[in-house]
């Protein structure tokens, strides 16, 4: 074959590849990519609340916690039902990881005001 017939074949390959690479870099969130959020104090906490969260790793199933103070429990809220872990089984040092069995929509320590994932 004539090399000089294959390049236009070549540069739509190329140009594909490239819009593709575009498009991944582009393109809004991935539902099954996990997230991370870091919360600032925007709402000051209760006086009664003893422990903050700092930051939130969200994936299907599966919630990581950074929490500053100290709780008790952990109350996670799922479609599939309310979930409540004691600290001392789920983590230490205030880091946390709670398997869930479905995505978490809220999470929440002790008697704290729930915080939101959606």
């Amino acid at each position: 074959m004539d090399d000089r017939k294959l390049n236009p074949l070549r540069l739509l390959i190329a140009l594909g590849i490239g819009a593709y690479f575009i498009f991944l870099v582009l393109r809004p969130g991935q539902p099954g990519a996990p997230t991370t959020t870091q919360t600032q104090s925007a709402h000051p906490m209760p006086t009664a609340c003893a422990a903050q969260i700092e930051q939130v790793g969200l994936t299907s199933y599966e919630l990581r916690l950074r929490i500053k103070g100290s709780a008790e429990r952990i109350i996670i809220y799922t479609d599939q039902g309310n979930l409540t872990v004691n600290t001392t089984e789920a983590g230490s040092a205030g880091e946390y990881r709670i398997r869930t069995p479905a995505p978490a929509t809220a999470v929440q320590l002790d008697d704290c005001p729930a915080l939101n994932l959606r």
